[in-house]
């Protein structure tokens, strides 16, 4: 946690940055690296999901009147450097959010059954939103903090397929650019088995896209 946070540039695309960590009811001492790498750091008392800290998070860089907010995973696998990357377009004027993609980059090898859902949900969505999108799982993604009043975000799980559909469904200019996605430097990933996996991410596109 705090290697991620200590690496954020201070400026990206012109813009100064400020860390903000939301700790999901984490008792790994996240918290105490995050302060002493100079995060901001947010609370929840008790696990509400990673949707849950994503709003909150959210919530919070619009209070604080952020123009850009950027999200990424705090394990490593998501390079701070890497970051203008997705600022730049939303800088430009080109796009009013940016998903980070592996497909387009680089990443690790996963299993084959992982990689196999990724091509076949990444056919899905870009077959139900109409819009080409090569990483439907990524969570390294940039907007612009006035669009996101605009998002109905309300998955605990499976939000990175919600955001991207919610970005479509709401006349969003949605861009992909590639990232590179590293091997994890802690911590183990909380995603259910590959079936359940599959199932859980299958239902959240449904549920995004007829609401």
């Amino acid at each position: 946690m705090g290697a991620v946070v200590s690496r954020v540039p201070d400026r990206v695309c012109g813009l100064p940055t400020t860390v903000l960590v939301v700790d999901d009811g984490s008792d790994d001492g996240t918290v105490d690296a995050a302060e002493s790498a100079g995060a901001v750091v947010a609370r929840h008392l008790r696990n509400r999901g990673g949707g849950a800290a994503l709003r909150t998070g959210y919530a919070l860089a619009i209070e604080a009147g952020a123009s850009v907010v950027v999200t990424l995973d705090a394990d490593g696998q998501h390079l701070p450097e890497e970051m203008p990357r997705l600022v730049r377009p939303i800088v430009a004027g080109t796009a009013d959010a940016v998903n980070g993609s592996r497909t387009l980059g680089s990443a690790d090898p996963n299993t084959f059954s992982r990689e196999l859902g990724l091509r076949v949900f990444n056919r899905v969505l870009s077959t139900v939103t109409g819009t080409p999108i090569t990483d439907c799982s990524s969570g390294y993604r940039a907007i612009k903090a006035e669009s996101l009043a605009k998002l109905d975000l309300r998955q605990e799980q499976f939000h990175a397929s919600e955001w991207l559909i919610e970005a479509v469904k709401r006349g969003l200019r949605l861009e992909e650019v590639p990232i590179t996605v590293a091997r994890r430097m802690h911590g183990e990933t909380k995603k259910p088995a590959t079936l359940g996996y599959g199932v859980g991410f299958a239902n959240a596109i449904v549920r995004a896209w007829l609401r």
